[in-house]
């Protein structure tokens, strides 16, 4: 992500899937700078679903730094029949799964410690951190459990649930038919349930 200069775009660009376009052909032609503008239209979102799929920040920012190396390659061969996101959402996912192939188990998303913060004594203060705490221990349980979903439920619960994609984009993405995803996204939420479940009642 950082092997690319990067430059804000003028105001009058177009945006959304049109300024993608407009962009992807400058940089078919060679144009280094219209990549590293969509480069950094994309990259908060790819890096966020890839550390979704891998449980990893650290993992999740070499499998990005590989996803926009591996689009700049294959930038000719992109036919826009999908919207650019999609397509390189594919690639991620594409990276994710081969990385999951070949990695050990990985711990969670770690959010910061808590130890060695300052004791905060007004109540109102303690409420708020106990609260904020209780967060981030959920988000380690779901990030938890994601890693231990097959692949196929975790990439379609992720681009669903997390990252706002509708089914026809999901089937664009992981080049399946909407009828699988449809049933991926049922399997996949039911077993995240049931991986939850146990936390759930501890927590009640």
């Amino acid at each position: 992500m950082g092997s690319h200069p990067s430059q804000s775009q003028p105001s009058s660009a177009p945006t959304g899937a049109a300024g993608d376009a407009a962009l992807v052909a400058a940089a078919v032609t060679g144009d280094r700078q219209a990549f590293a503008a969509l480069v950094e239209r994309h990259q908060a979102r790819v890096l966020a679903l890839l550390e979704r799929l891998t449980g990893c920040r650290e993992q999740a920012r070499d499998l990005a730094q590989e996803t926009f190396v591996s689009a700049y390659r294959k930038l000719a061969t992109f036919e826009q029949r999908s919207a650019f996101s999609t397509w390189l959402h594919r690639i991620a996912c594409n990276h994710a799964a081969a990385a999951g192939r070949r990695r050990r188990p990985v711990a969670s998303l770690d959010a910061p410690p808590a130890a060695g913060r300052p004791a905060l004594a007004p109540a109102a203060k303690v409420a708020h951190v106990s609260a904020r705490l209780e967060q981030e221990e959920l988000a380690r349980q779901v990030a938890a459990a994601l890693q231990r979903l097959d692949c196929r439920y975790r990439e379609v619960v992720v681009l669903s649930d997390m990252q706002g994609a509708g089914y026809e984009e999901i089937a664009a993405t992981l080049d399946i038919p909407l009828g699988t995803v449809r049933s991926r996204l049922h399997r996949g939420r039911l077993e995240l349930r049931r991986l939850l479940a146990p936390a759930d009642r501890g927590t009640s």
